[in-house]
């Protein structure tokens, strides 16, 4: 009789317990417009969120229509709407977000440097945020590039998307990572796509060794235009973003979005909701190991020879 009462007991926790789980609501804020079949880290969020085993009563996506001030005003109703937990997307998404969440706790993920972005102690954030950056020391990625091209990089070129956010980090720090490398460098900005072939064949004419696409899909999505006028006079691109890698960029140096936010960002996102912890006392992130891409078919049209010890180092190969 006893161990019919234990059965019965079990199975009222098996049959009853998860109707009274407590259900979370999360928001996932992306800056851009994706395409709606495309793959992206705000569906892959979302996917990995559900294999959790906590239980959701919503997870919603917005957008800010590549817009900052369609981002500011969504994310003021997100902060209104009490959310358990909103997690933004992209550094275009960093800046609204500081001015707009000041109730709702927040993840980031896919940012830049976070000191450039209002947050001045990585161990402990504060303002309930905390979150994920791809960050790699632009010092890191030069040394990278140089050891690429065998140690003999000395005047490089830098292109950056005027409207692109991320630009104000990443333009200091390329100059000074140059000036601390002893490399001479050229920086260009761009407004739109048009501008890239003048822009290309200028610092061509200025004699830079490699040529660098900084964190803008305006860049990645016209590279054609830049590797057609560099490979004429056998000039490499390098990128800081695999995309750049993927549409014949020579290689970079990046962290992976989608690991990121495995290893990284879905156990913080548990500790906020399951565990009530403050995201504000939580320690910025990053991968440990970023990945390195590493274009073999470029290298071949540009006639370099890559050293085996960078190719057995390579994440990806293209």
């Amino acid at each position: 009789m006893k161990k019919n009462y234990i059965l019965a007991f079990f199975i009222f926790l098996m049959i009853w317990v998860p109707l009274f789980a407590e259900e979370f609501k999360v928001a996932i804020f992306d800056f851009d417009v994706r395409e709606k079949n495309e793959p992206s880290i705000a569906k892959h969020i979302e996917k990995q969120l559900l294999k959790t085993g906590l239980t959701f009563s919503k997870i919603e996506h917005f957008s800010g229509q590549d817009s900052e001030i369609t981002s500011l005003r969504v994310l003021t109703k997100l902060d209104a709407k009490n959310y358990d937990l909103v997690i933004t997307i992209t550094s275009d998404s960093m800046v609204p977000a500081t001015h707009a969440l000041k109730n709702t706790p927040w993840l980031f993920t896919n940012i830049n440097n976070p000191r450039f972005f209002g947050i001045r102690d990585a161990l402990n954030p504060g303002a309930k945020k905390s979150g994920v950056t791809y960050y790699v020391p632009v010092v890191k990625q030069i040394k990278f590039f140089n050891e690429v091209l065998n140690k003999k990089l000395t005047k490089i070129g830098v292109i950056f998307d005027y409207y692109a956010k991320s630009r104000r980090a990443e333009l200091v720090e390329f100059r000074e990572a140059c000036l601390k490398l002893n490399i001479n460098y050229e920086i260009k900005l761009i407004k739109e796509a048009k501008e890239l072939k003048e822009v290309t064949q200028e610092l061509l004419d200025e004699n830079v060794e490699a040529i660098i696409i900084t964190s803008s899909g305006k860049l990645y999505n016209n590279i054609d235009t830049i590797i057609d006028i560099a490979n004429s006079k056998k000039v490499p691109i390098f990128s800081v973003n695999k995309k750049g890698v993927v549409n014949g960029a020579l290689s970079a140096i990046a962290s992976d979005y989608y690991k990121m936010v495995d290893e990284n960002l879905i156990p913080m996102a548990v500790d906020v909701l399951k565990h009530g912890l403050n995201p504000g006392h939580m320690p910025v992130q990053y991968l440990k190991k970023p990945f390195i891409y590493l274009n073999l078919t470029q290298a071949k049209k540009l006639n370099l020879e890559i050293s085996d010890v960078i190719k057995q180092r390579a994440s990806k190969k293209y």
